[in-house]
């Protein structure tokens, strides 16, 4: 701090040495120093504005955020301000011609206070934590680990993914250890390597990848380089890519750079420097352009068609799980002898297969054409279909529960009642599957049961 502080006052109070001549000649305007221009201001903050000083910062205060919180800011405001006047002093060193005016030294001399103040209050703050018998590190690490990625800083969100990036290895190894029997086989291999394609993913900076793009696509966003669909640009500030099932609304940030930028950006996002240049310089030295500016509104479609067919093959195996539950396939599967959870998770798989489905056949549909070909039939217990085509009063559905009589159908009815109640959803009807099915039938209920025609099918049950 004090370094810092000496060695700025020596720079802002040097003068440009002259190179001859009176001041109204050019070499006298050369003595008197070149000024910033825009874009220098606007990189070196310190020079250009009177920063905010987070320790007279009242929503900053302990009894606004608690003092654990209050800590991680400090420290992380401190940080950015030493590194925000150690540019300044080398961009300085490295152009002794520039002459700065008086408000620019005012600004200067004024942030260098800001700075005392914040690390004054950084010390105190450890003073007491280390008073309590408790680490300063382990204090921020447990408020980073909380945090939202839309409050960290760029330091403080490569923490946090490079911490995540620890603990998952820690875990996998815990998991490996366990299972030491277990072979780790070449289709286990194949199978990850398709669910997460490509070199953003396989590069030893995949971490970093993932941690600029949380901080900086947005601002990407934001300055019109990219177009990202609003709710994908809500979800990638808040972090929501961690969140369970967050392929359907919530990309991965490697996979929005390589729909934006191509495989290619990987490469050179390794030679980026956050330290030492804004995103923006780092775009315009690699000449970097979008190859597609307008993103999908559809999340899933940042995924490829590897990452959908394999994930296709993995929810068609869960699907099928539940839906043949006496199978030897099925056994040992998480609630297999619950017909409520089974009838839960085949509407899950069934409306996520579908879903993808759709996009596949979006993205590429001579693999759609293939996988279609090659997609499983499922022969399950059926109802009979002179049954099903009753018109009017109960289908079959006298015995048993609820479920064990819908889990019965037929799988190309099921589907059907399926997609009849999404379409009844879509148009907002509010009734849950359980109390849609007892009313199907009914008048605005009724849907095509059975291959050949309008079925007035009625499946409901008193029980």
């Amino acid at each position: 701090m004090d370094d810092i502080i000496k060695l700025l006052q020596q720079l802002i109070a040097s003068k440009p040495k002259p190179k001859g001549g009176i001041a109204s000649s050019q070499e006298g305007i050369e003595f008197l120093g070149k000024v910033l221009t825009k874009e220098q201001r606007g990189n070196l903050m310190v020079v250009g504005s009177r920063l905010t000083d987070a320790s007279r910062f009242k929503p900053f205060s302990v009894a606004n955020i608690g003092r654990d919180k209050r800590y991680r800011y400090i420290f992380e405001y401190e940080r950015d301000l030493a590194g925000e006047f150690n540019k300044t002093i080398r961009f300085l060193k490295e152009n002794p011609d520039i002459r700065l005016s008086q408000t620019q030294r005012d600004n200067i001399i004024y942030n260098l206070g800001v700075f005392r103040r914040v690390t004054e209050e950084k010390n105190k703050l450890e003073k007491g934590i280390i008073s309590e018998g408790k680490k300063p590190e382990d204090i921020y690490a447990a408020q980073i680990d909380e945090a939202p990625v839309d409050e960290l800083s760029l330091e403080g969100a490569l923490d946090k993914f490079k911490d995540t990036q620890k603990k998952l290895k820690k875990a996998m190894d815990d998991l490996e250890k366990g299972f030491k029997t277990e072979k780790i086989t070449d289709e286990k291999k194949l199978r990850l390597k398709r669910l997460y394609d490509g070199p953003g993913f396989d590069r030893p900076n995949s971490p970093n990848y993932r941690g600029y793009g949380s901080f900086f696509l947005p601002k990407l966003h934001e300055k019109g380089i990219i177009n990202l669909n609003d709710k994908i640009y809500e979800n990638l500030v808040k972090g929501a890519h961690h969140y369970s099932g967050a392929d359907f609304f919530a990309p991965d940030p490697v996979r929005i750079w390589r729909k934006h930028f191509g495989n290619e950006v990987f490469e050179k996002l390794d030679n980026f420097d956050p330290d030492n240049e804004d995103i923006f310089q780092w775009l315009e030295r690699n000449n970097i352009q979008p190859i597609q500016k307008e993103g999908p509104k559809n999340a899933l479609e940042y995924l490829t068609p590897t990452e959908i067919q394999q994930q296709l093959t993995d929810d068609l195996k869960l699907f099928s799980v539940y839906k043949k539950p006496t199978d030897e396939a099925s056994q040992g599967y998480i609630g297999i002898d619950d017909p409520e959870f089974r009838m839960n998770q085949i509407v899950r798989y069934g409306e996520e297969i579908n879903e993808k489905e759709k996009v596949l056949q979006t993205l590429d549909p001579d693999s759609f054409r293939e996988y279609i070909r090659t997609k499983p039939r499922f022969d399950s217990k059926i109802l009979p279909f002179k049954d099903l085509n009753a018109e009017g009063g109960r289908v079959g559905f006298s015995e048993g529960s609820f479920y064990d009589n819908i889990l019965q159908l037929e799988d190309d009815v099921l589907r059907r009642v399926l997609d009849a109640f999404k379409y009844y959803q879509d148009h907002g009807g509010k009734k849950n599957l359980r109390d849609y099915l007892r009313g199907a039938g009914k008048k605005g209920d009724q849907f095509r049961g059975a291959k050949g025609g309008i079925v007035g099918l009625r499946i409901w049950s008193d029980k």
